[in-house]
C-alpha cells in the first residue's frame, strides 16, 4: 500500500481500533500525580518528601517520570533525596536532547544478537539526565522523551533509544525490567525483538512500541496525588508491591501529549499504560508485513470489484463492492480486538470502492455508447417518440412473445429482379439505400415500426410493439404517402433509365402473435397472423388488379379513410376475399404504360354509404373504367357494346391473369363479375 506520509488516513484509522481493543489492567501499575500540590509551590524538598514517602510504602519500583537535572549542588535535601531513591528500585527519566550533556547513569546491560536490524531508532546526540548523585543512588534509567506523528499525535513510545553512543531503554522498558529483577535486555532478529524475561515483544525497525491509551475511568482508578501518599494512610497501601510512576499532569508542567484518547493526556500516564500492555502481554502492533498483506488484498479485492463492476448490473456490482468493504473492515476489527494487530481499515476498502467506481464508470460509459447505438438502431426501426417511451419504461417492450391487433404494411417493387440485372453493385447498393431512406422515414414518421427489409421489400407494422391510436387510418395515410414518394422516386432520370418498377403496397389489420424468436444468438422480433399473410397477398395482388394500394377488408372495416371497393378476388389459403383501395389513389397500368389514372371501381354493398353517389356507376361508367383503367389482366377493348365478356375471351384472359401469377402469392384468377362489377 501507500507509504506513511502519503497513507494521511492511516494513523488516524488505526487510533479507531487501538481504542476498541480492550484495556490492559493488571493491577501492578500505579500513578503518583503531583499536580494537586503545585498549588502551594513545588521544590526539591517537597520531591524529596515524595520519593521518600513512596520508598516507605513499600513498591516493586519507582519511575520517574521527571528530570532531575537542576540544581545539582551537595545539600541536605538533595542527600535526603538520594538517600530515598537508594530504598527501593528506581529508573531515572532522561529526555534526548541534540547536545552532548555527558553519559547519563546509570547504563543498563543491552545484549545483541547477530542479525540485529533497528535502521530506524531514535539517534540523538546527548541527553538531558539527573544529577550525578541520584544517578549513583538509582537502579537505572530510562528514556521518557515522547514523540508524535505528524499530526502530534503520540501513539509509540521508544523501547530504546541512542543517546551519543549509548543505547538506553525506555522508561516503561525500564521500569518493568527492574520489576522483574533484570539486569539484561536482550535484541535479536529482523524485525527487531526485545526480551524482558518471560516477556518477548516486536519493538521493529524503529525500536518502539504502541500502547493504547487508556480511559478516564482507569487513569483514576491507579491514580493518587501526591499530597496523600505524604500524609501516609490508605494511599501509601495502594503503592505496595506495584510499579509507581511519579510526574505531573499539570499544564504548567508542559508534560501533556495528544493521544488517541485525549488531545491533553498527562505523560506519565501514557508511560503507565505501555507498562500495563507489556505485563499484560496486550500491546498494539502494526506488522512490517502488514502493507504487504493490505497491498496484495487491495489488488485482490480490486480485481474483483473491477470485475463485477463491468459485467454486473450496477445495483449487483455496487453490493458485491460493499460487502467487501465490509468483509475487510469487519476483519480490521477482529483481527484487531483479537490479536492486538493492526492493519490499515481504510486503504484496501478505498482501493475497492475506487477499482469499482471505475469498472462502473466504464461500464455505464459502455452502456451510455451503447444506448445510443441502439437508439439511432431502434430508432431507424422505430418512431423516435415510441424509442423514447422504451427508454423511460422498459415494461413496455413484452417481446417475449404477445397477441394484439396489428395493421400489416407489405411493399415490394414490380420487376426489381429484372431492374438490377446488368447494373454495377455500387449503383445497386445506391438505389436501394436511396429508395429505402425514404420509405422507411415515410414509416416512422405514421408511426410504424420498419419489421423487415428484404430485398426489395419493406414489411412494416402499426401498434406494435408499443399501442398507436388509429392504427388503420395511420397505416393507409401512410400507404398513399409511401405511392406518392415511389412514384416520385421512379421519375428520377437516373430511375428511368434502369426502368425502376413501381411500388405495390397491401394492408390488412388482424390478430397476430408477436414476439422475439429465434436461437439463443440469432433472434428477430416478428408477427406472425393471418392478417400477416394477407397483406402479403394483397400487395401481390395488385399486379392483377392493376392498382399499387390492395386493403383487406378487417382494416377496411376499422379505418375512417374513404375507401372504393375493388370487389372479391380469390386468395389462396383465404378463399374469396372483398377487397378495397383509397378513393382518388391513382395507380398506373401495369402493360399499357398509360398515364396515371383514378382506380375507381364497383364499391361492394358493405362500403356504399362511404362510397357514395361517386361509386353509383351504370354500365357504360363500369366499361368505360375497365377500359381506361385496365383494371386487371382482362383486356377492356374486349367488352361487346352490350356490355358482355364473350366466353372464349374471358377464358383466355382468366387464365392469362392465372398464370401471370407469381410463385406464392394470388392462388385463384381475377372473376370478371367481382372486379367489374355486375353490368346491367
Amino acid at each position: 500500500m501507500l507509504p506513511e506520509p502519503w497513507a494521511f488516513w492511516r494513523e488516524p484509522m488505526l487510533d479507531r481500533l487501538v481504542l476498541l481493543m480492550p484495556a490492559a489492567e493488571t493491577g501492578a501499575v500505579a500513578v503518583v500525580d503531583i499536580a494537586s500540590a503545585r498549588r502551594d509551590g513545588w521544590d526539591r524538598q517537597d520531591t524529596q518528601r515524595l520519593v521518600a514517602a513512596i520508598a516507605e510504602a513499600g513498591p516493586s519500583v519507582v519511575a520517574l517520570d521527571i528530570v532531575l537535572s537542576a540544581d545539582c549542588r551537595m545539600s541536605a535535601q538533595n542527600t535526603a533525596l538520594a538517600t530515598a531513591l537508594g530504598r527501593v528500585p528506581a529508573t531515572l527519566g532522561i529526555l534526548l536532547s541534540g547536545d552532548d550533556r555527558g553519559v547519563p547513569r546509570p547504563t543498563p546491560t543491552i545484549a545483541a544478537t547477530e542479525g540485529l536490524a533497528l535502521p530506524d531508532i531514535w539517534v540523538a546526540a546527548g541527553a538531558e539526565h539527573a544529577c550525578a548523585q541520584f544517578e549513583a543512588a538509582a537502579t537505572g534509567s530510562g528514556v521518557a522523551s515522547l514523540a508524535g506523528g505528524s499530526d502530534g499525535v503520540v501513539r509509540a513510545i521508544p523501547a530504546l533509544a541512542v543517546a551519543g553512543e549509548r543505547a538506553y531503554p525506555g522508561l516503561a522498558v525500564d521500569a518493568v525490567r527492574l520489576h522483574q529483577k533484570l539486569g539484561t535486555i536482550i535484541l535479536s532478529g529482523d524485525p527487531a525483538k526485545m526480551r524482558l524475561g518471560p516477556l518477548q515483544l516486536t519493538i521493529g525497525p524503529a525500536a518502539s512500541l504502541r500502547f493504547r491509551p487508556s480511559t478516564d475511568e482507569t487513569q483514576m482508578a491507579r491514580t493518587v496525588i501526591a499530597d496523600a501518599v505524604m500524609s501516609g494512610g490508605a494511599a501509601r497501601t495502594f503503592l505496595a508491591g506495584k510499579i509507581v510512576f511519579v510526574g505531573d499532569s499539570a499544564p504548567e508542567a508542559g508534560a501533556l501529549r495528544a493521544t488517541a484518547q485525549s488531545p491533553l493526556y498527562p505523560s506519565v500516564q501514557i508511560h503507565a499504560d505501555l507498562a500495563e500492555g507489556m505485563l499484560a502481554g496486550r500491546l498494539p502492533l502494526r506488522p512490517v508485513w502488514a502493507p504487504f498483506i493490505e497491498g496484495g488484498a487491495g489488488v485482490a479485492l480490486g480485481l474483483v470489484a473491477s470485475v463485477a463492476g463491468a459485467l454486473l448490473a450496477p445495483v449487483l456490482a455496487g453490493l458485491i463492492g460493499l460487502a467487501l468493504v465490509i468483509a475487510w473492515i469487519g476483519g480490521a476489527v477482529v483481527t484487531a480486538i483479537l490479536a492486538e494487530v493492526l492493519l490499515d481499515p481504510v486503504g484496501v476498502p478505498a482501493v475497492v470502492t475506487m477499482a469499482g467506481l471505475a469498472a462502473m464508470i466504464l461500464q455505464a460509459a459502455r452502456t451510455r455508447r451503447a444506448e445510443i447505438a441502439l437508439r439511432r438502431r431502434i430508432g431507424q426501426l422505430l418512431p423516435p417518440d415510441v424509442v423514447s417511451r422504451f427508454v423511460r419504461e422498459p415494461s413496455l417492450m413484452r417481446l417475449e412473445g404477445e397477441e394484439r391487433v396489428v395493421t400489416a404494411l407489405f411493399t415490394d417493387v414490380e420487376g426489381f429482379t429484372q431492374t438490377i440485372s446488368g447494373i454495377e453493385p455500387k449503383l445497386f447498393v445506391r438505389v436501394l439505400d436511396a429508395y429505402f431512406t425514404g420509405m422507411t422515414q415515410i414509416v416512422l414518421a405514421h408511426g410504424g415500426m420498419i419489421d423487415k427489409l428484404v430485398g426489395d421489400a419493406v414489411h412494416a407494422l402499426f401498434n406494435a410493439p408499443a399501442d398507436l391510436p388509429d392504427h388503420v387510418d395511420k397505416a393507409v395515410a401512410c400507404a398513399l404517402q409511401l405511392h406518392e414518394f415511389a412514384e416520385a422516386f421512379r421519375q428520377r432520370p437516373e430511375m428511368v433509365d434502369i426502368r425502376f418498377g413501381r411500388t405495390r403496397i397491401g394492408i390488412e389489420t388482424g390478430s397476430a402473435i408477436l414476439g422475439d424468436v429465434g436461437a439463443a444468438d440469432k433472434i428477430d422480433y416478428t408477427a406472425h397472423g393471418a392478417a400477416i399473410n394477407l397483406a402479403a397477398r394483397l400487395e401481390q395482388a395488385n399486379k392483377q388488379l392493376g392498382t399499387s394500394i390492395c386493403i383487406g377488408p378487417q382494416a377496411a372495416q376499422l379505418t375512417q379513410m374513404p375507401l372504393r371497393a375493388l370487389g372479391e378476388i380469390e386468395v389462396r389459403s383465404f378463399g374469396m376475399v372483398e377487397v378495397f383501395t383509397p378513393i382518388g389513389h391513382l395507380a398506373r397500368h401495369p402493360d399499357k404504360g398509360e398515364g396515371l389514372v383514378d382506380a375507381t371501381l364497383t364499391p361492394g354493398d358493405d362500403f356504399a354509404r362511404r362510397c357514395a353517389d361517386s361509386c353509383k356507376l351504370d354500365a357504360f361508367a363500369s366499361i368505360e373504367g375497365a377500359r381506361n383503367a385496365g383494371t386487371s389482366n382482362l383486356d377492356a377493348a374486349a367488352i361487346d357494346e352490350d356490355g358482355e365478356f364473350p366466353a372464349s375471351r374471358a377464358g383466355e384472359e382468366a387464365g392469362a391473369a392465372h398464370t401471370d401469377l407469381p410463385e406464392g402469392s394470388l392462388d385463384g384468377h381475377v372473376q370478371l363479375g367481382q372486379v367489374l362489377g355486375t353490368v346491367e
